[in-house]
């Protein structure tokens, strides 16, 4: 992960950290090919849901809001 990359999101979240391990582990050499699958998918969930996390919130979408 680029330096870059790794403070566009909050520092200390749960989920940055879940994607940092990942992506960092995913950088060894002698990585067995379906952990490193499994890697990648539990890296970019975390990154999705991170992302889902950071969006500004429309107040007008809440479940059970009428106007």
């Amino acid at each position: 992960m680029r330096d870059t990359e790794a403070h566009q999101y909050r520092l200390g979240s749960p989920l940055a950290s879940i994607a940092g391990i990942a992506e960092a582990t995913l950088e060894r050499a002698d990585l067995d090919e379906e952990v490193a699958t499994r890697l990648r998918a539990i890296r970019d969930l975390a990154l999705d849901a991170l992302a889902r996390a950071e969006k500004p919130r429309d107040p007008d979408s809440r479940p059970g809001s009428q106007a």
